[in-house]
């Protein structure tokens, strides 16, 4: 099987540095050129020296606006860079509670946003009476 032989995509990327010794050439070059032009002249042909001119020349005055905004106290706090105050975790709302006739120690207080567990032994204690079937199944987590 013979094989043919391919050239590379780019073969100027092979013969070395030469790139470089022509960019130092024409840095050299540009190095001895001499512009004589007049000032007012070059303004007028190269704009972006006009404008970088008119800036320098120009006087700047601040904007005054006479309009007052009206900020909600977390957008003004941000602003002044001020940290709202840190509050320690309440823990668990617990309460005494008589169900009965039991008194029944920091029982956990239901805000209505979590669900309580009940052992069954308890349950049997409180005598609450019959309990009713349900497809949930709910678990306890021990920590160790």
């Amino acid at each position: 099987m013979l094989k043919k032989s391919t050239s590379p995509p780019f073969p100027q990327a092979l013969h070395g540095k030469k790139g470089v010794r022509n960019a130092a050439e024409i840095l050299e070059v540009l190095r001895q050129v001499k512009v004589n032009i007049p000032l007012l002249d070059m303004i007028k042909q190269v704009p972006t020296y006009a404008k970088f001119l008119k800036d320098l020349c120009t006087i700047k005055r601040g904007l005054t606006v006479n309009k007052k905004a009206f900020l909600t106290e977390q957008v003004s706090a941000i602003l002044q860079c001020k940290s709202p105050l840190k509050y320690k975790d309440p823990g668990s709302p617990t309460i005494s509670v008589m169900i009965g006739g039991k008194v029944v120690e920091k029982a956990l207080l239901d805000l209505g946003a979590s669900v309580n567990l009940l052992p069954y032994s308890v349950y049997k204690q409180l005598g609450l009476g019959e309990l009713k079937p349900t497809a949930i199944t709910l678990s306890w987590q021990i920590d160790q």
